[in-house]
């Protein structure tokens, strides 16, 4: 609160006053043990004055607001100009009423909204659901028929026809079901490899799966293992489940889906099928 000019100076009036009384009636009572000295006197009312002088200025705030609140509170109140209105003059002797001059001010028209549906309608529901099946469908037949694709191109080179028939009926089963288990294959591969390759076969084809985090590592290994029980007779599950081993030096390399995309990488001179 910032007090006026007269107001300052009735507080300072009152403090000086104050301070002076209470200088004047310690240096009495002080002096009286000196026998009344003057040199006393004098010293213990300028110390007086000091020491009362440093308390003023140590509360002159708290001491202004104190006085501004009780001219708040009881205090005679000040209308303030803005609130005073000024009415227009009626016309005299006229037969009829003049026009009121006031604007109705912050009155909105009413707005028609209509009433929040709560509840879907039972056939835009059956439309959404279908329409959100059908494109998961298309999706998942989308992921099939790439995979399908890769295990054509990339089987041929070490094992027959036969096989390669086989190994996507066994995958076809597999994508629709993470829980099926492969029919073996028993026959000899048309070219000598380690399990290398498959395991980086099953995990190139496994990464374009559309519920991946059904096909985790054990899922995929155990699919390998009784896919080809020949080829990993010898190899636990732990070791298959290390896929990316030898990534490049492979007749099957490590194929990993980039930005995005779940293409997967064919030689420039490929001509993949519509």
């Amino acid at each position: 609160m910032e007090p006026t000019i007269k107001d300052k100076h009735i507080i300072l009036g009152f403090i000086f006053v104050a301070i002076c009384l209470i200088s004047f009636f310690i240096t009495l009572i002080v002096a009286e043990g000196f026998k009344q000295d003057n040199f006393v006197r004098l010293i213990v009312f300028l110390c007086s004055n000091l020491l009362g002088w440093l308390l003023y200025f140590s509360f002159q705030t708290v001491i202004f607001d104190t006085y501004e609140i009780y001219k708040i509170k009881f205090g005679k109140k000040e209308t303030p100009a803005e609130v005073v209105t000024v009415q227009e003059e009626q016309p005299q002797n006229t037969l009829e009423p003049a026009a009121p001059t006031s604007i109705l001010i912050n009155e909105e028209a009413p707005v028609n909204t209509k009433p929040i549906a709560m509840k879907i309608d039972p056939k835009r529901h059956e439309a959404n659901r279908a329409s959100y099946e059908d494109k998961q469908k298309q999706e998942e037949e989308e992921r099939v028929r790439m995979v399908m694709e890769y295990i054509h191109f990339i089987m041929p080179r070490i094992v027959d026809e036969a096989t390669v028939n086989h190994i996507c009926n066994e995958v076809g089963n597999w994508m629709s079901l993470n829980t099926y288990k492969p029919k073996p294959i028993h026959g000899r591969l048309t070219k000598e490899i380690t399990n290398i390759p498959l395991r980086h076969f099953i995990w190139n084809i496994s990464e374009r799966f559309m519920y991946k985090k059904y096909y985790n590592g054990d899922n995929r290994a155990h699919f390998i293992k009784d896919l080809f029980p020949r080829e990993f007779a010898d190899t636990d599950i732990a070791t298959i489940k290390n896929f990316k081993v030898d990534p490049l030096k492979s007749p099957i390399p490590i194929d990993e889906p980039e930005n995005g995309s779940l293409d997967f990488h064919y030689p420039a001179d490929y001509v993949r099928k519509e």
